[in-house]
Order: structure tokens, then C-alpha cells, then sequence
């Protein structure tokens, strides 16, 4: 047993099965326990180094290294996943895209006279990719003694698409009754045609709302924020070199409520101001793009690819908005 395996073998197992599931809809022939041992040592090593450096070069606390520690090897192993799962997501969409066209030709060639794993062998063209790959595969293992049942559940479970899923069970239950599995493919590829047809109309209904959205996060929200974080420092500034002893006394002699209650005082300062408006852009460019995600693919994490982008536009035009007003407004 290899040195990945053994750290692969420490990890939790529904780490180990949601890995194994990822590698399965990509087609990666590796044991799980190697790639996840792999993953997790490559991530422990970078996270060291970094907390190690902010340690000893910045002079950072303890704490501040291990929280470091933690954040980049979660962020690290995360990633990795990501990447695999939207590799299994491209892999879907394109098999999802050329479905119907496969069906209609599996049922063309079981009018010819073709046998039903005669038909899928016969179907498995170049153009259709990977997806022509598992048509050979279970056309295969049909012709070789197992059922066409289980060979067609394979499919299934090699590529992530839950359109392919169901279609493979009405196929499965179409052959299962007896009854005609041509008509039954050729019924199946013009809803799906219809299907694919309407996911393309609401995409693009949709994308004035995505525009907005981005536009509210990448823009808007910066500015207002920059603009009302300055003005806070000013406000803060003003009344704390404007009120001293002399002027608060004064003040409290001339008002009654100032007598018993006295003056506020000022408890935040501009940084403070600034730290909150940037942990507000931050938590709304996650948020965002996450709404991004669900509005383009119905799936929260197909907006993840959106965050790094739209986070360095909207810190990037927070900074250069608080340049300009301190270059605009200081100087008056």
C-alpha cells in the first residue's frame, strides 16, 4: 500500500464516496484512495508553507497561522473538487445536448431490423463523443450474456445527467413491458428536442435579470458602498475634533434632555466603516453569484466560477471610488 493510499484510506467515507462518484462520471480509471491521497497531502503541503510564511515572515499570531492553515487547505481540497464536479457537468450538458439525436437513430436502426444491442453498437457514432464510447460499453457487455437492463443502467450511472437517468428508465421500462421501444426513443427524442428548446428560451428571458444582478454587484454596490463608508469617516472625524469640554458643557447648560442624558459619543471609527463595507461587498458577490448560478443552471454551485471574478471587480472599483473621493473631496 502506496503513501497516498494510506492518507486517502484516513480520510471520512463520504469523502472517499464523493470523490470515487466524481472520478466515475469523468471516466478516471485510478483507485479513489490514490487521487484522494494525493489531493489531501498536495493541500496540507501548500497549507503549511503559507500559515509557516505568515508566521515567520509577517509575524502573525499563532492562531491567526492555524486559521490560515485550515482556510487554504479547505479552500485547496474544495477547489479540486469543483473542478471535478464541473468536468462531470460539462460531460452531462453535452451528452444531454446530443441525446435526442442518438435516440432517434437507435430507433431508425431497430425499424432496419436491429436487434436492441445491434441498434446501440450501430448508434455509437464518432460525433457523439463519450457518449458513443458508452454505447459500445453496453452494447458489450449485452452481447457478452447480461441483460440490456443493467448494461443500460451503467450508462446512467458513468455520466451525470438526470435527463439521461430518466430516459434510460423509460427505456428500461418500455423493454421490460414488450411493447414497441422505437416509437417509444422516437417519442422520447422529440420531447427532449422540446425540452432542450424551452431550457433555451427561459435562458435567455433570464439573462436580463442575470445582467442586472451582476451589474448591481460589480458597479452599484461598490460605489454606494465607498461612497457611504467615506462619508461615515468624515461625519466621525468632524465630530470628534468639533465637540470638546468646553462646547459640551455649553451645550448641556442650553438643553434641558442634555442635563440627565448628556452627549453621544462616537464608538466607531472609519476603520471600522471600511472593514464593515468590505465584508458586505464580500458576502454579496458569494451571494450573488450564487443567485447567478441558479438563475442560469438551477444549481447554486454553477455559480461559484462567477465569485473570483466578480469579487476582484468589486473590491478593485471599492478602492478606486474611495481614491477618487479622497482626491475630489480632500482637497475642498
Amino acid at each position: 500500500m502506496g503513501t497516498y493510499t494510506r492518507i486517502g484510506a484516513m480520510m471520512p467515507k463520504p469523502v472517499i464516496a464523493a470523490f470515487r462518484k466524481q472520478m466515475d462520471y469523468l471516466g478516471i480509471d485510478m483507485p479513489e484512495l490514490n487521487l484522494i491521497g494525493f489531493v489531501f497531502s498536495f493541500g496540507l503541503a501548500i497549507s503549511l508553507g503559507i500559515s509557516l510564511n505568515a508566521f515567520v515572515l509577517l509575524k502573525l499570531s499563532f492562531e491567526i497561522a492555524i486559521a490560515i492553515f485550515l482556510f487554504v487547505f479547505s479552500l485547496f481540497s474544495f477547489l479540486i473538487y469543483y473542478w471535478l464536479n464541473m468536468g462531470a457537468e460539462s460531460r452531462g450538458r453535452f451528452v444531454e445536448q446530443i441525446l435526442p439525436d442518438v435516440l432517434q437513430l437507435v430507433a431508425s436502426n431497430m425499424r432496419a431490423g436491429l436487434t436492441t444491442e445491434r441498434a446501440l453498437l450501430a448508434s455509437a457514432r464518432p460525433e457523439f463523443g463519450i457518449f458513443a464510447e458508452e454505447l459500445k460499453f453496453a452494447s458489450a457487455r449485452v452481447l457478452s450474456g447480461e441483460r440490456i437492463e443493467e448494461a443500460l443502467n451503467e450508462i446512467s450511472k458513468k455520466i451525470k445527467s438526470q435527463v439521461l437517468e430518466r430516459t434510460t428508465w423509460l427505456m428500461i421500462q418500455g423493454i421490460r413491458s414488450g411493447g414497441e421501444v422505437a416509437d417509444l426513443l422516437t417519442q422520447l427524442a422529440d420531447d427532449l428536442r422540446e425540452e432542450n428548446a424551452m431550457k433555451e428560451e427561459a435562458k435567455a428571458e433570464v439573462s436580463m435579470y442575470v445582467m442586472l444582478i451582476f451589474f448591481a454587484i460589480a458597479f452599484i454596490a461598490p460605489i454606494l458602498f465607498s461612497v457611504s463608508s467615506y462619508i461615515v469617516g468624515i461625519l466621525i472625524t468632524q465630530t470628534s475634533s468639533a465637540t470638546n469640554t468646553q462646547q459640551v458643557s455649553e451645550m448641556q447648560s442650553r438643553s434641558v434632555a442634555g442635563r440627565f442624558v448628556g452627549m453621544p459619543t462616537v464608538s466607531i471609527t472609519q476603520e471600522f466603516a471600511t472593514n464593515f463595507s468590505l465584508i458586505a461587498l464580500l458576502a454579496s458577490c458569494i451571494f450573488g453569484s450564487m443567485l447567478i448560478g441558479v438563475i442560469n443552471a438551477g444549481k447554486e454551485i454553477d455559480g461559484v466560477k462567477f465569485m473570483p471574478f466578480l469579487t476582484l471587480l468589486a473590491m478593485a472599483l471599492f478602492f478606486i471610488a474611495r481614491y477618487a473621493l479622497e482626491q475630489v473631496i480632500g482637497g475642498l
